[in-house]
């Protein structure tokens, strides 16, 4: 009997793959089991991870070692159904249609090497600051980034009941800043520099941010779900 990985939204696998691809497309394992889909992903410098996973799919418990992310999601992107069903074999996927077939060769168990991450911990942690952040708001951020283009850090903090976003980089003298009130807040906190990259890959999800901080260890949790993707991104702070 064939494993079959049943796709009843094609659309939304897709948007799983590009939340991926976009920080590491080269060798990611899915883990399927639950009627889940799940990745755990690493940027090379390990200043941001993400863990996501996609519900809505067959029982089917199974590892798929992929080579190259984008390569499956261009080939996926040429089927027009959005109800699919993916063969998975030991070392390949096939599709079969009567209009279009493909088979997708994978990486042998064990070649890729997980990330050293604990998830449990990392939800376990206790956090100073919650709060709500708007695609637009990261976006307007961005705008400033033609001013204040000698800096990649981004900083967030309190000043008088507001939560700012800055660009600029506080370990250099006579560096130009640009500052953007975010939102009203009755917490505080002391400035968080990230790297701006991190966040220039989160400006391009078309949804609503819950953020999380912990100062102890300098993480900030950017969390996303809707009906069928959840996206957690963990990001390490920068040195001042």
């Amino acid at each position: 009997m064939e494993n079959l990985l049943k796709l009843t939204n094609k659309s939304e696998f897709l948007k799983f793959l590009d939340a991926i691809s976009k920080i590491n497309d080269q060798g990611v394992i899915l883990d399927i089991k639950d009627r889940k889909v799940s990745a755990l992903v690493s940027s090379l410098d390990s200043t941001l991870i993400l863990h996501t996973e996609l519900t809505g799919i067959n029982e089917l418990e199974d590892n798929l070692n992929i080579p190259d992310v984008k390569k499956l999601k261009h080939v996926l992107d040429a089927i027009e159904k959005e109800d699919i069903d993916l063969i998975v074999n030991q070392n390949n996927l096939q599709y079969n249609s009567s209009d279009i077939k493909f088979k997708y060769h994978l990486y042998e168990e064990g070649f890729i090497t997980r990330p050293n991450i604990n998830l449990d911990k990392i939800s376990n942690f206790v956090y100073d600051v919650e709060f709500k952040l708007d695609k637009n708001l990261i976006q307007r951020v961005f705008k400033g980034c033609g001013f204040a283009h000698e800096t990649n850090k981004i900083y967030f903090y309190t000043e008088n009941n507001k939560l700012m976003a800055e660009l600029t980089d506080r370990a250099r003298h006579n560096t130009d800043n640009f500052t953007l009130s975010v939102c009203d807040v009755d917490f505080t906190l002391d400035p968080i520099p990230l790297n701006l990259d991190n966040i220039r890959l989160l400006s391009m999800i078309n949804d609503e941010f819950n953020v999380r901080v912990n100062t102890e260890y300098g993480v900030v949790v950017f969390d996303i779900q809707n009906d069928y993707i959840k996206l957690k991104y963990i990001i390490s702070a920068l040195t001042q």
